[in-house]
């Protein structure tokens, strides 16, 4: 056992649950070898949740990835979906039936194998979960049913055409666990997973550890990895260290050899040699304020256009040290399939904000915030991440009279929010790999709407963009969509955000999958 291992053994904790054993060989696959058998990898939170069908917690997902494989992997250079759990796929013409052949041989960590039926059991809970598993639940809309034709082969039916299913069954979110973990309670999914993925758990100790170790036997990796065969090292812990000093620190001495968000402001501090950086950016929706427009001020439309116009995205961008990244000009990131500038309509001009908002009558108080028939221009934006994003925002939307006063929270309490609708706006952004992350957000109908509108004409384009088969006219709808966002302010994007991590010399093979989530099959460490 390696010196790394010794110095990390603090961070063991008790085992979670019948898991699979795991081999304590060292690694070597494909001629790729790890002269290291365990790495550290500093989180900057707690997971709150180990079930990936269930968690949208960048971290959670992170970590998950290592556990849980999917039916398909997309390539995040070109967007091609390409076979993994599944060795082949195709779909109807009108996108309302998929089918699927398994891999020969796969299992999960609990023995068990992966079948037909045991996908059927996947889906049919991640159905019925809904709002535990909301944005799975979006995934599969429409959903009716999986036909099994074999222990190998199925069809998963649809009752409308769902033109994101495929591009869904890459992600973690839709990835497969045993048929004994779909029969728990959300509660204890969050808890014990039991995946088929390269990685198995060993503990979890919530706001101190997560400990992942190599499964024996794995053999089944997407044809995206750099080998085959099992994973590389025998252990990854997860320490989970919030303060950004303690992770560059632990960085910089070599006790950590890799942390989780690298703060931008230390990015030029670790691009020597003795250290690795790793970014990419998030597609999906940039952050971003995300209105509930049943609340009274937020409801009023000058107001929520004030606030597009009066943010300063370039500005954000210098602030948080973000500059190598472009600021955001539509209500999708750049990165994302679908993108169509607003930039025009996004463009920082505080003199038509204060222009919009003394028309509608909100006048500037002596204490430098607007009121209207005695109430003061005063919102609240909910969030627990990306702060300094939201202080700069709130700082320049002062300059035009507008208070926006900061709630940071616990991921679970800012979720919480979210079920009640207790909020005015969300400081988030969301993830995804396909445009119909706007319906996500926005529709009346997903389990995961976090923007609370009320626009017939929205929620017809959304409706129907899921339901396109033709990638031309889809795209069109997608388009609609975003200027439909952007020209009734229902979001206030802020920031482009992305990944960005670091490591020591030394450490190879980590990478990003096309949601920008972490991969480590393909991490090794030499001494």
């Amino acid at each position: 056992m390696s010196s790394k291992t010794t110095r990390a053994m603090r961070w063991a904790a008790a085992p979670i649950g019948a898991l699979a054993a795991v081999s304590l060989l060292a690694g070597c696959a494909a001629g790729i070898e790890s002269a290291q058998d365990n790495v550290i990898f500093a989180l900057k939170e707690d997971p709150t949740c180990l079930d990936p069908q269930q968690t949208t917690v960048t971290t959670a997902l992170n970590v998950g990835r290592q556990v849980v494989d999917s039916l398909v992997d997309q390539n995040a250079e070109t967007d091609e979906i390409v076979p993994w759990l599944a060795e082949t796929f195709e779909t109807n013409a009108d996108l309302t039936a998929y089918t699927f052949t398994l891999k020969k041989g796969v299992t999960f960590s609990d023995d068990t194998a992966l079948t037909s039926d045991v996908v059927k059991a996947n889906f049919d809970a991640l159905y019925a979960m809904g709002a535990s598993a909301s944005l799975a639940s979006q995934y599969l809309a429409g959903y009716d049913s999986v036909d099994v034709t074999d222990d190998r082969t199925f069809t998963v039916n649809f009752t409308q055409p769902n033109a994101q299913f495929l591009q869904g069954a890459s992600t973690m979110t839709l990835g497969l666990v045993s048929e004994a973990t779909t029969v728990l309670t959300p509660e204890e999914r969050c808890q014990t997973v039991i995946g088929a993925g390269p990685f198995t758990y060993k503990s979890y100790v919530p706001n101190d550890s997560v400990v992942i170790e190599k499964r024996a036997g794995y053999d089944w990796a997407s044809s995206l990895r750099e080998h085959s065969g099992e994973a590389l090292v025998n252990t990854i812990e997860f320490p989970i260290i919030v303060e950004n000093g303690v992770r560059t620190g632990g960085l910089d001495s070599g006790e950590f050899d890799i942390i989780q968000d690298l703060p931008y402001a230390d990015e030029a501090r670790f691009t020597t040699g003795d250290f690795n950086i790793y970014s990419k950016a998030n597609p999906g929706i940039p952050n971003s304020l995300i209105p509930n427009t049943s609340r009274p001020i937020v409801s009023d439309d000058a107001v929520r256009q004030a606030m597009l116009l009066g943010t300063d995205r370039g500005e954000i961008n210098e602030l948080t040290g973000a500059s190598s990244g472009v600021p955001p000009t539509s209500a999708l990131t750049s990165t994302t399939p679908g993108f169509a500038s607003q930039e025009k309509a996004m463009e920082y001009n505080p003199k038509a904000a204060e222009a919009l908002l003394d028309k509608a009558g909100w006048t500037m108080g002596a204490d430098g915030i607007r009121e209207k028939n005695g109430t003061k221009l005063s919102v609240t934006v909910t969030g627990f991440y990306a702060q300094d994003v939201l202080e700069a925002t709130s700082m320049q939307l002062a300059k035009i009279g507008i208070d926006l006063k900061l709630n940071m929270v616990t991921a679970g309490d800012f979720f919480g929010a979210i079920a009640t609708g207790d909020y005015d706006f969300l400081g988030a952004g969301l993830a995804r790999t396909d445009p119909d992350a706007l319906r996500v957000l926005f529709s009346k109908d997903s389990k995961a709407r976090w923007g609370i509108v009320d626009n017939a004409e929205l929620e017809s384009v959304l409706t129907e963009q899921v339901k396109t088969a033709d990638p031309e006219a889809r795209a069109k709808l997608v388009a609609q969509a975003q200027k439909l966002i952007i020209d009734n302010a229902y979001l206030i994007p802020t920031l482009e955000t992305g990944q960005l991590h670091a490591s020591r010399a030394g450490v190879e093979g980590v990478e990003f999958d096309s949601a920008s989530r972490v991969l480590l099959y393909d991490v090794r460490v030499a001494e």
